[in-house]
């Protein structure tokens, strides 16, 4: 019989999007739990499964039926983190749109996990902004994953580097549920960028001479680990040219999907993503299954490399939210005082060429990790800039879009 644990004993909470995904967390498990009694006075409407990885004890949600995107994923986590208060860290898991290119060689199935640079911290919200003469300016930063999570990639890395890796059997597992087999993926087409899909759902009317030729790869190489930036938008890329513009101007990212910027600021997280098609417009539901599983079988490895004594000794999500909200206002306060005093010097004509080159260098814009929210020009002529949500649509149409569609289980991250 399962065993009943209480809400204090889960320390990890698990986040995804679709019922595969669930089904996939759910089939990691090395133990399921009892489900815990319902608090009366409780307002807390998820429904949770419970289990343990590794030693770790697990609290997995789903995102209702319908409700895709940024805010309902932030608003899943918030409730989870009001009912698992020990919870220490994350993971949004779950399925993701690749992002071809010369460098990265990303294959249907693959996994990609998000991992800062110098630019990012691992996930970047690419559709919000302000709209100015000149263009649009991205604005805004999410957190980094937390330091123990990035630390446990370095270990899953280094297995991977040795031959020591877990994922394939990990994936194993779900070969039992027919879904989730990869023979009945079909196969692995990439399509010139500029070639839109015809026909209806599957490509079988699409034109092979505008597929692009790869080398196959060796069996031991089905599923390949990819890590870097991670776009997050509120709609599905399903477009190769606005693809691959958004790419180059975040000066490339891996992956495209729809819930993570929701939870980096609210939810400590580490994010990891299947990829079951190329954002692009022959996207279909056939590899969603299987890459949902890679991803999960991804996550179970990271949880593994963790010992469960070290999280314990850390800071609770409540608390760790607390602390980067600190730093952060701090940081901002600084720059904005900063800039403040540089624009006083401007106008009473005091700012010599050395001031301003310093100026720059501790200005918002090439600061890492410093948000420009507390930009006094953003703050005071809200005339010359506008802050919106940008879909990098030429057309400036939204009658067509699939952000926010609940009838539709294809639309939400690559549904």
């Amino acid at each position: 019989m399962a065993r009943q644990l209480r809400r204090e004993d889960y320390t990890v909470g698990w986040v995804c999007a679709l019922p595969i995904e669930l089904v996939a967390a759910q089939e990691m498990l090395d133990e399921e739990h009892e489900n815990l009694e319902r608090d009366p006075i409780d307002n807390d409407e998820n429904l949770y499964a419970l289990g343990s990885i590794g030693g770790h004890n697990v609290a997995i949600v789903c995102l209702p039926a319908g409700c895709i995107g940024n805010n309902p994923a932030a608003a899943v986590a918030a409730q989870m983190r009001a009912t698992f208060k020990r919870i220490r860290f994350g993971l949004m898991v779950g399925i993701g749109g690749g992002v071809p290119s010369k460098g990265v060689d990303i294959r249907l199935g693959d996994v990609v996990v998000s991992q800062p640079d110098k630019t990012f911290g691992g996930v970047v919200q690419y559709d919000i902004g302000k709209a100015k003469p000149s263009g649009f300016e991205r604005t805004g930063s999410l957190n980094s994953p937390p330091l123990m999570l990035l630390s446990a990639v370095r270990q899953v890395q280094a297995k991977e580097l040795r031959g020591q890796s877990k994922l394939a059997e990990h994936v194993s597992k779900l070969e039992r549920i027919s879904k989730f087999q990869r023979c009945k993926t079909g196969p692995d087409i990439l399509f010139e960028a500029a070639y839109d899909h015809e026909g209806e759902e599957t490509c079988s009317k699409c034109n092979t001479n505008r597929q692009k030729d790869r080398e196959p790869r060796d069996d031991g190489e089905l599923v390949v680990t990819h890590y870097g930036t991670i776009a997050s938008g509120n709609q599905v890329m399903r477009n190769a040219a606005q693809r691959d513009r958004v790419s180059a101007d975040l000066k490339g990212v891996l992956c495209f999907e729809m819930e993570a910027a929701g939870l980096m600021n609210s939810f400590p997280c580490l994010v990891v993503r299947g990829i079951c098609d190329y954002a692009d417009s022959h996207k279909n539901k056939l590899w969603q299954a299987y890459a949902a599983g890679t991803a999960a079988a991804w996550a179970k490895e990271v949880l593994s490399a963790i010992p469960p004594a070290q999280v314990e000794k850390a800071l609770t999500v409540d608390k760790a939210i607390t602390q980067a909200a600190i730093k952060r206002h701090l940081e901002d306060d600084s720059t904005y005082r900063s800039n403040k005093r540089a624009r006083l010097l401007h106008s009473t004509g005091e700012l010599d060429e050395s001031d301003d080159n310093e100026d720059n260098r501790t200005s918002p814009d090439d600061s890492e990790g410093v948000s420009s929210e507390y930009d006094e020009d953003n703050r005071t002529s809200p005339d010359d800039s506008e802050e919106v949500s940008s879909e990098y649509d030429e057309s400036g149409s939204s009658e067509d879009s699939e952000q926010n569609d609940p009838g539709s289980e294809s639309d939400g991250q690559w549904r």
